[in-house]
C-alpha cells in the first residue's frame, strides 16, 4: 500500500510529503520547507527508510530544513539542476521575504524530464515543469493516480510567476501539458492549500478553465 502523509510546515505553510510503501517500509520526503525534528519523528514513529528528500523548486519556503533533515536521516537530496540559482542564493531569498536566512542544502544528485523516482513496488515519473520557476519538477504516478505537483497548481489557482525565473506563458504550457492531460481522477497535492483533483481544476479554476477550452 502506498501512503501519502501531508504535513503543514512553516509560516507560509508549505505542504511536506512523506510517500512511502507500507510493504517495504521505503520512502521520499518531498519539500521539507521548515519543522525537520517533527518530520523526523513521524520518519521515525512510522519506522520509514527514506531513500531521499526531493525537493520540486529552489524557493527558500520548501527547502529551509532539507540540509537539517538530510543530515539527521542520511539521506540524498534531489533537484533539477535549472534549480541551482536559487539554492545557491537561498539565504538572499529568505532574508527577501523578511526571514533569517537559510542554509542551502547540498545536492547530491539532479533530476530530470523522464527520470523514475521508485518507492517500494510503486513508482513516480519525473516531470519538468517550468514556469513557476526554471526547474520545477512534478511527481507523477500513474498506477496510482496521484501528482505531487510543488508550486506548478493549487485549488482553484496557480503559482505565482513574478519572482525571478517565473513566467506566466510557461507556467500555462506546463500546466497543459503535464497537469491538464491527465485523467480527471489524478489526484493533486500541491505544495500550499488543499488537495484538489485534474477534473476540479479543468471546471473551477480560472487560470486555466481557458487553456483546457483551447485544448478542447
Amino acid at each position: 500500500m502506498l501512503n501519502i502523509k501531508s504535513i503543514v510546515v512553516g509560516p507560509l505553510w508549505v505542504n511536506s510529503y512523506i510517500v512511502w510503501d507500507s510493504d517495504t517500509g521505503e520512502g521520499i520526503l518531498v519539500d521539507p520547507g521548515d519543522e525537520g525534528k517533527k518530520l523526523i519523528n513521524i520518519i521515525k514513529k512510522n519506522t520509514i527508510n527514506i531513500r531521499s528528500i526531493i525537493i520540486t523548486h529552489g524557493h527558500f519556503d520548501h527547502i529551509k530544513d532539507a540540509d537539517y533533515v538530510s543530515t539527521a536521516i542520511k539521506a540524498p537530496v534531489l533537484l533539477h539542476r535549472a534549480e541551482l540559482p536559487f539554492i545557491e542564493h537561498v539565504a538572499e531569498q529568505s532574508i527577501m521575504f523578511g526571514f533569517p536566512p537559510v542554509k542551502p542544502p547540498h545536492i547530491d544528485s539532479y533530476l530530470e524530464e523522464g527520470d523514475h523516482i521508485n518507492i517500494g513496488a510503486f513508482s513516480f515519473d519525473v516531470h519538468h515543469t517550468p514556469g513557476h520557476s526554471p526547474g520545477s519538477i512534478i511527481l507523477h504516478s500513474r498506477s496510482e493516480g496521484i501528482a505531487i505537483v510543488g508550486d506548478l497548481i493549487f485549488y482553484e489557482s496557480v503559482g505565482r510567476t513574478d519572482l525571478p525565473g517565473g513566467d506566466y506563458e510557461t507556467l500555462l504550457m506546463s500546466i497543459r501539458n503535464r497537469i491538464l492531460s491527465l485523467p480527471d481522477d489524478t489526484r493533486i497535492l500541491s505544495g500550499h492549500g488543499e488537495e484538489t483533483t485534474v477534473g476540479h481544476e479543468k471546471v473551477y479554476n480560472p487560470f486555466i478553465t481557458g487553456v483546457y477550452r483551447d485544448e478542447g
